[in-house]
């Protein structure tokens, strides 16, 4: 608590200097950040350059900038600084290291990679092809040509900058744009099923429209999705939960997709969630390395792990609040407020959550039938989303001294959970559906353990029954195995029941050595037998 007030009188001091959410910032006070953290002294440099007038340290700022930009691998600006410069090419013609460097890791020429970047950060019409013209000489049909980002977009060589266009457009907001060039080339066959869905649902979250829940839900039975696309609809999924304050509902799912793929990217989110839920020691327990050198989040993340109070924080109040502003993020929330309520609330604002979007698994939604059929045809879809095993039963094997399943407050996410007494009702054998029922609770979520006389915790399993989905000796030999929480019968170890009472749903949250699913069940199909 000590920390928490003292974090927040250093932010009062420091909102005293700089007023509001765009305030002025000096050369000196980026220069000065700059010889403590220069990764945090970049977001200072763009505010002088955007700012000062003509001479003044506008000149030095962006030479600084720059500088900061290609020690930090920050591709994108440095490339826009040196097209405004004209340097992209030295006297002798060649191109610049970074322009070299981007290409050839994304495995695509300079002037392809000029050309999305030059285009995609600009407002995108709609292009319709229109009619061929002929030639006035041979009186062949001459096709015409899309303008960028449409013409190099298509070609199969610069299929690695279709994600480059997707995150300029999300960072510019021109959506519309975006939808123009996903839409035209998915029709022409460029992008795939198993690639759009991800970028789909990615950009109805970042955007607002559609209904970002539905589209995961309706991509998520997709039949042909592989691990990385599971692991990207999840990692979505959590994102639109956190944006909407479901903080441990979304940190399930972030642990779920780092099962499916990208370890290091579910494991860096579900720290930042915890983090925010001032579970600061779980948290910490979660990072190791980076899953994005030189991301200013978890640079300061590894900084609030390290350090024992807030003396070093004043300095890079400015910085933080240049970048909460531009990209919200919990850790900046946290940093900003010392944690707590506040934390929370500032994220939220920050974010400008529309709550409008439930998570109901509906499929009414703004996207037209034509359209969903186009995404993905009726005899390809399966009755459920892959996360969802409603209709699949299991058994439940409870220790024998078992007596109360128990409302877990304030649940760990590792570790062994604290029962309290005054939340535990007596239960016996029966399904899932039965020992709900007793212990129901009018909040909206709720997860549940089982425990002994004691009140101590028991140790129970999973087993599902009767499974199609288990992984043949012959899959094992393949390269790729599609990853799935059917794949083994069990038992699993079971961490947690999660009731959604406005759903009347069901959850299980299983695991096995390093493999986390939550799970979607049908609570009727779910049993403990004596025996």
């Amino acid at each position: 608590m000590y920390f928490k007030k003292k974090v927040r009188i250093l932010s009062i001091l420091y909102l005293c200097l700089y007023p509001g959410i765009s305030f002025a910032v000096s050369y000196e006070d980026a220069y000065e950040l700059e010889k403590l953290s220069p990764i945090f002294a970049i977001p200072l440099y763009e505010e002088v350059v955007k700012s000062a007038g003509v001479g003044d340290f506008k000149k030095t700022a962006s030479s600084r900038l720059y500088f900061l930009y290609e020690k930090f691998n920050k591709y994108i600006p440095a490339i826009h600084y040196q097209t405004r410069t004209g340097s992209l090419k030295n006297k002798k013609g060649e191109w610049s290291s970074l322009v070299k460097a981007l290409s050839e890791g994304l495995g695509v020429t300079p002037f392809s990679l000029l050309a999305v970047i030059n285009s995609c950060s600009k407002e995108t019409s709609a292009w319709v092809a229109p009619e061929p013209t002929v030639h006035p000489e041979t009186g062949e049909l001459i096709q015409p040509t899309p303008p960028d980002p449409y013409r190099v977009l298509s070609k199969k060589e610069n299929h690695s900058l279709i994600r480059l266009c997707y995150s300029l457009k999300m960072k510019q907001r021109d959506f519309e744009g975006w939808d123009n060039i996903f839409f035209y080339l998915f029709s022409k066959d460029v992008l795939n099923r198993d690639e759009a869905l991800p970028l789909w649902v990615g950009s109805s979250i970042q955007s607002g429209k559609g209904t970002p829940y539905r589209r995961v839900f309706f991509s998520g039975r997709f039949k042909d999705l592989s691990n990385e696309s599971k692991s990207d609809l999840l990692f979505l999924y959590a994102k639109f939960l956190r944006h909407n304050g479901k903080f441990e509902s979304s940190t399930r799912y972030f642990l779920t997709s780092a099962t499916y793929s990208s370890s290091k990217r579910g494991k860096w989110e579900t720290a930042k969630n915890l983090l925010i839920m001032d579970r600061k020691k779980e948290a910490c327990s979660m990072i190791g390395d980076s899953f994005n050198a030189g991301d200013e989040s978890e640079i300061l993340m590894k900084k609030i792990c390290q350090a024992s109070n807030w003396d070093w924080i004043g300095p890079y109040i400015p910085a933080i609040k240049i970048l909460m502003r531009e990209n919200p993020d919990p850790v900046f929330a946290h940093a900003l407020e010392g944690g707590g309520r506040e934390a929370i609330d500032l994220f939220l604002k920050q974010i400008g959550t529309k709550i409008s979007d439930k998570d109901d698994d509906s499929e009414e939604d703004s996207e037209t039938v034509d359209v969903l059929n186009q995404l993905i045809p009726p005899e390809s879809r399966n009755k459920f989303p892959y996360w969802d095993a409603r209709d699949k039963e299991a058994d439940l094997i409870v220790p024998d001294r078992a007596k109360y399943l128990c409302k877990v407050i304030r649940r760990p996410f590792f570790g062994t959970a604290s029962i309290q007494p005054q939340f535990c009702k007596e239960v016996s054998p029966g399904s899932l559906e039965t020992l709900l029922s007793i212990v129901a609770e009018e909040e909206e979520e709720a997860s549940f353990a089982f425990a002994d006389p004691a009140y101590l915790p028991v140790s129970v399993k999973w087993i599902w029954k009767n499974n199609n989905d288990q992984v043949s000796t012959a899959d094992l030999t393949q390269s790729k195995v599609s990853i799935s929480p059917y794949s083994e019968l069990g038992p699993w170890n079971l961490e947690f029941i999660v009731y959604r009472k406005v759903l009347n749903r069901a959850y299980a949250e299983i695991r096995m050595k390093d493999k986390y699913f939550v799970v979607s069940v049908k609570p009727s199909y779910v049993i403990w037998n004596k025996n």
